[in-house]
């Protein structure tokens, strides 16, 4: 999928921190990502007080806890890589023991055990990108107002 108007994934926006949708939801339904707000921030080595407690203390619970009432993920796996996108980022990728079916499409972790990559690729059609989005932030803004 050739997308690249990534603001329109945003679910929530922090001080420190903006949380989007990964646009490649498929298998890991829920999979997201915290994008550091600060330009010079380019790798975890960077990241300072204000964004750790921020990430660790407020955005990962908040993903968790939204993600498991919606989906209910068995576990998480969380990735600092910094391979393609040069800036402080963090991936939240939630796991499934069994598939889970969203709007007629089933999503099927192929390792649940293992790494998350690599992993099956597969277009999925906008609409339900951002209905994902949508009941993610919906999720957000109902849990922590």
């Amino acid at each position: 999928m050739d997308f690249t108007d990534f603001d329109k994934l945003k679910l929530k926006v922090y001080d420190n921190w903006d949380l989007f949708l990964h646009v490649n939801q498929y298998p890991y339904i829920g999979r997201a990502y915290a994008w550091a707000k600060r330009d010079n921030a380019t790798v975890i080595s960077d990241m300072n007080n204000l964004e750790r407690d921020e990430l660790f203390d407020k955005i990962i619970p908040e993903w968790e806890k939204a993600v498991k009432k919606l989906f209910k993920h068995d576990t998480t796996n969380i990735a600092c890589l910094g391979n393609t996108a040069r800036h402080l980022h963090w991936h939240f990728i939630p796991r499934y023991n069994s598939p889970r079916t969203f709007r007629g499409v089933e999503f099927n972790d192929p390792n649940p055990n293992g790494n998350y990559a690599p992993y099956p690729k597969k277009d999925l059609d906008l609409s339900l990108i951002f209905d994902i989005k949508e009941n993610i932030a919906d999720r957000l803004k109902i849990d922590y107002k």
